[in-house]
């Protein structure tokens, strides 16, 4: 009778001993509070980035502080889609397109020679040309994760060039540009595609073409097997980052897109 008894104490109190832990388990299921994550959205839009400079007071005229400027045209480019690539085109590991597309279609591309007493001549500003409408506003031209949240008015986000040179092209134009020039290295492994190609077409716009010194300044290159082009230059200052600017009109319209040199 005792173990009978002590048993069904036994019992009871592992009863109320489960059922007081399952009360004070809910009771904290019942308190816990849920702490919220803060999602923070992307930025996709970005304030306008303007120039210091106004291009106008360059673009058309005949001098700049005293520097006599000359206007060199070096042809049309083809954009077939309006997104343009702007890059050093010897060291070009991308063809990424800035964000703003342009109306497609046939663009006139020139450059500022500014004549230097110092430096002979130099290319100051390169310009593609989508109207002769007057800019208002020179906007800096980003791309797709480009911030200019953090600039200040005197900074600027570019391109690199490492080459010396810089380009013009359509975005579809640049990959087959890019898939040529890998082409060429792989079927001339001893070769390199400046030297065993566009200087001899660089040469055909050398200003004097006996001159051996005189290795050209510019191309307008339309890719083998291929109705595209892309159009090369000199980067006017060497090696660095050049920031490009669409010229924008009050109404809103772009009318050009510059690389300056200047900076």
């Amino acid at each position: 009778m005792t173990k009978r008894l002590a048993l069904l104490i036994f019992l009871a109190v592992l009863s109320i001993t489960l059922i007081f832990f399952s009360v004070r388990n809910t009771g904290k299921s019942a308190t816990k509070k849920t702490v919220a994550v803060e999602e923070k959205t992307p930025i996709t839009e970005y304030k306008e980035h303007l120039s210091p400079l106004d291009y106008n007071s360059i673009l058309g005229k005949t001098n700049y502080n005293s520097t006599p400027l000359e206007i060199l045209e070096l042809g049309y480019l083809k954009l077939s889609t309006g997104l343009i690539v702007v890059e050093d085109p010897l060291v070009m590991l991308s063809a990424e397109p800035f964000i703003k597309p342009v109306k497609p279609g046939n663009y006139p591309v020139s450059v500022v020679v500014a004549k230097t007493k110092d430096s002979g001549d130099r290319y100051a500003l390169a310009q593609l040309r989508f109207s002769d409408k007057k800019a208002e506003k020179w906007v800096l031209a980003l791309k797709k994760n480009d911030d200019t949240t953090d600039l200040k008015p005197d900074e600027y986000l570019g391109f690199s060039v490492d080459a010396g040179l810089a380009c013009f092209a359509d975005h579809p134009a640049a990959n087959e540009y890019l898939r040529f020039n890998d082409k060429f290295n792989e079927d001339h492994p001893d070769e390199n595609m400046y030297d065993d190609l566009l200087a001899a077409e660089f040469k055909k716009n050398a200003q004097n073409k006996d001159d051996p010194q005189d290795v050209g300044d510019w191309v307008n290159f339309k890719i083998p097997n291929s109705a595209k082009n892309i159009i090369l230059f000199h980067s006017g200052d060497g090696d660095g980052v050049y920031p490009c600017y669409w010229g924008v009109t009050k109404a809103g319209e772009v009318v050009s897109l510059v690389i300056d040199s200047l900076y």
